[in-house]
This record gives C-alpha cells, structure tokens and sequence, in this order.
C-alpha cells in the first residue's frame, strides 16, 4: 500500500512539472506582472505541498506567514487578503494532519469529556445561535466573519494539540516563538534607531486609520513587520515573560551559552516593548512575574529573578529619565487615575452598562465596528472583554470567564503535576504568559487579533494535551 502511495506521488510530481516547465518559460518571457504572478505561484505551490506533507512544518509556516506578511502588505502599498491567505494554509496544514498516520498521542485526549473542550463546545454552538440574534440589522457580514476567525482558532488549537507529543516537541514551539519575536524585536530597533522605511511611511499615510495608532503626540509607535503597534506590545510581553522564566532555569537544563541568547533576546524584546508605546503590554510583564513569584517562590532562581526585576522597575519609575518620551509614556501606564485616556475609557464603560444589562445575547458580532448600523455603531470598547459584553452580552460573558477559568486551571495543575525540571518550567512558562495575556484582554483585544490569537490558542492547546501527557510515566522525549 505504501509503495503504492509513492508511485501515484512521484507520477503526479512528474506529471505537473511537465505542465508547468513550458507554462514557466511562456510566462518568465511577458510582462512583469505575470513573472510577479508566476514567483508567487512557484511559492504559493511549494509551501502548500510542503504544508500536506509535512503537518508541523505547515504549522510553523502558517504562523510565520501570519506574523510576517504585513511587511509584504507594505512593500506592495495595497492591503493583502492575510485572512483567507493565512485560512488557505491552514486548511492544507489541516489535511495534511488528518492523513498522517502514525501519531497516536492525540488519541489520549478526551474529545467528548474534557471540560476545557466542552466549554469550547458549548462556546461554539453560542456562536451558531446568535445568527438568529434579533439586534443584527442589514445583514450577517459580522457574524460569517466571527466564525471564520473562531473556526480558525479552533484548526490553530487542534494543530498544537497533535504537535506536542513530548517535552521535546513544547522545546521547540518556545524556540520558534523564541526566534521570531527576536528577530521582530531586532526589527523594531532598527525603525526606532534609523526611522521607518520609506514604503512603511507611505503604507500609513495612505490609511488614515492606520496613522491614527502609529503617530501619537510623543512620536511613533514602532510595529516592526506586524499589524499594529497594540498587538506587536503585546507579543513582545509575552516574548519577554517566556525568556525571564527560562533564565530561571538550571544550567543542567540550559547552558551559560544559551542564557547569553536570552540575556540578548530579553534586551532586545524589552526595548521594542518599549518603543511601541502599548501601555497595556507594559502591564502585562509585571503580572507575568507576579505568576511566577507566586507558584515558585521556593527557587532560588526565581528570588533572584523578582529582585533585580523589582529594582529595574523602581530604576524606570523614579530614575532621572524624564526627558525620554518612552520611559515617560511607560511611567503613565502604572499612574492610575491620572492618566487621561484611562479615564475616559472608565466613563464609556459606565455610560454603556445599561445596553449590557437589556441586551442578554448582545447586539451581535462586529456591531460596534464603525457603519454596523447598530446602537453600539462606532462605539470604542477598548476592551475584549466590555467588546463581548457588548456584542455577546452578559452570557457570551459568562462562557468565556468559564472557559479561561477553566484553562487556567488546567495550566496551574500541569505545573504541579510536572515531575522533572524541563516539565516545570515549561509549564510555567504557559501559565505566567497565559495569565499576563488573560489580565491584558481588560484593556485590549488580546484574544482576537490575529499575532496574538496565535500565541493565546496555542496555549490553550497545549494545556489541555499536557493534562494528558503528563500523566505517563515519561513524556520527555
């Protein structure tokens, strides 16, 4: 049978490089748009065949392709469909890892029991309902696009949850997510350094929308080669949380050698968080730590940890640095009360408590986005969580608070269920990046942009495998 698979595969390649070798040459000889056209499909063609063959390295490249296509979006100075491009290798990625044979780890998940799955579950037929929600008006454009991205997150989850079969395997999704915000980091740098790109500067002026959340009183708010400056803050926290925890770590279980690595990586991490100016992310690593303090106050390491972050912190806010604009905007995200923009978005959410309390389900997905049509139309939640109050109402509330709940704990138990050092401070890691992720839904929509969904559902995934892994007697390897 297996012989016979590699025969029908080896005619179709030949067969289609047969097709395409003439169609190449008749192209590469027209205009440039068709060469343009061509390299695209040569690329497009090799990552999905690549994506069907090999389900992990397709995972890896739909999340790359995700956190890196906005530079290509500039370069190009028109916006890119990155939905259905990001959708279209998934889907390869999806059926890639439904014909792959072999992996019986997956099996030790209880689809039907587990309660992490069941609120999903429960979660998504909620979804299903509110296309029958009364307050839609027009039509249901904001609800096929809500399904979309869940049924998305959802592919994104199940991937992960196949992938991690061992430590081993949860190493190299930190390496990855390790690298590429270094590498978006190193980027941010260089913008804040040097200035933007000329095509990033004509990019955002083109789009009124986007020059409103990149050019603020202070200056610019760095986005390195993702989305927005918001969302780029918020992986760099969790880049930052992930590489603090790991420093942790033994030297049995992380060389001297590697912890320079994250010594620079931090460094680099720290001050793109800092250049792009999002206060909420800056929230995000102290809450990230306060985790790790709490669930590990017995390792030396970790002290120490706590310490030198304590005297960094008292350093950035009381440190004679009051004519650098960003340690200035970073000192306002723990003033409180007196930061302006925090007290205007307190009055907006006490004046839109009355709609929360009429509208049970909600006035339907996407309906505060500007022209909706709705009451809640251009109303600003800044808030994933007033945004589901708002567009779900009080009981879509309730299942995600259930859901979240019920992850964390899952991540809290994984911890304490690890046996070996890797397990645990691979454990922690999750918990503190997840529970700083879970705090910044307050005052951003963490959960729903694309680069962080990424990293939010994938942890999702991989607490709920790890309840099951780490009940066999060796999962390191």
């Amino acid at each position: 049978m297996e012989i016979a698979k590699k025969n029908i595969f080896n005619i179709f390649i030949i067969t289609g490089w047969v097709i395409l070798i003439p169609a190449i040459a008749y192209i590469s000889a027209q205009e440039i748009k068709y060469v343009a056209l061509l390299i695209g499909l040569v690329i497009g063609s090799t990552v999905a065949a690549v994506s069907l063959l090999n389900y992990r390295a397709g995972y890896f490249i739909s999340c790359t392709v995700a956190l890196t296509v906005r530079l290509l979006e500039r370069m190009s100075g028109t916006e890119i469909p990155v939905g259905v491009l990001i959708d279209a290798i998934l889907l390869i990625t999806l059926l890639g890892s439904l014909l792959k044979a072999g992996d019986d780890s997956i099996k030790k998940v209880d689809f039907l029991r587990d309660p992490v799955l069941i609120s999903f579950y429960i979660y998504a037929g909620y979804i299903a309902l509110q296309f029958f929600n009364p307050a839609f008006v027009y039509d249901r454009h904001g609800w096929t696009t809500f399904a979309r991205v869940f049924v998305r997150n959802m592919i994104f989850m199940y991937l992960i949850m196949k992938m991690i079969r061992n430590m081993n395997d949860l190493k190299l999704f930190l390496k990855f997510w390790i690298i590429i915000l270094t590498i978006a980091a190193f980027y941010a740098c260089i913008q804040q350094w040097f200035g933007l790109m000329p095509f990033e500067k004509a990019f955002i002026a083109k789009y009124p929308e986007k020059f409103k959340t990149v050019i603020i009183l202070t200056g610019i708010r760095i986005f390195s080669f993702v989305s927005d400056p918001a969302v780029f803050g918020v992986i760099m926290a969790c880049g930052c949380i992930i590489n603090i925890v790991l420093l942790t770590s033994s030297s049995k279980m992380i060389t001297m050698s590697k912890k320079i690595f994250l010594v620079i990586s931090l460094a680099l991490q720290f001050m793109a968080l800092g250049f792009s100016g999002t206060r909420t992310a800056y929230i995000m690593v102290p809450m990230g730590l306060i985790m790790m303090l709490f669930v590990n106050l017995r390792n030396r390491n970790t002290v120490i940890g706590a310490v030198v972050f304590v005297f960094a912190f008292l350093v950035l806010m009381f440190g004679p640095f009051h004519g650098n604009s960003t340690v200035v905007r970073m000192r306002t995200a723990f003033s409180g009360s007196e930061d302006a923009s925090l007290n205007v978005r307190e009055v907006n959410r006490h004046r839109i408590q009355p709609y929360i309390y009429s509208h049970p389900i909600g006035g339907g997905f996407l309906s505060c986005e500007p022209g909706s049509g709705s009451e809640l139309d251009g109303f600003p939640p800044d808030s994933g969580y007033l945004r589901t109050a708002l567009e779900q109402g009080w009981v879509g509330l309730l299942l995600i608070i259930a859901n979240i709940y019920l992850v964390m704990q899952y991540m809290v138990s994984n911890y304490f269920a690890s046996r070996t050092e890797m397990e645990k401070q691979f454990t922690l890691v999750i918990l503190c990046v997840m529970f700083a992720l879970v705090v910044s839904i307050y005052a951003q929509e963490s959960s729903g942009l694309i680069e962080s969904a990424l990293l939010y559902y994938a942890l999702n995934g991989i607490s709920i495998k790890l309840k099951y892994l780490l009940s066999s007697p060796n999962i390191t390897t």
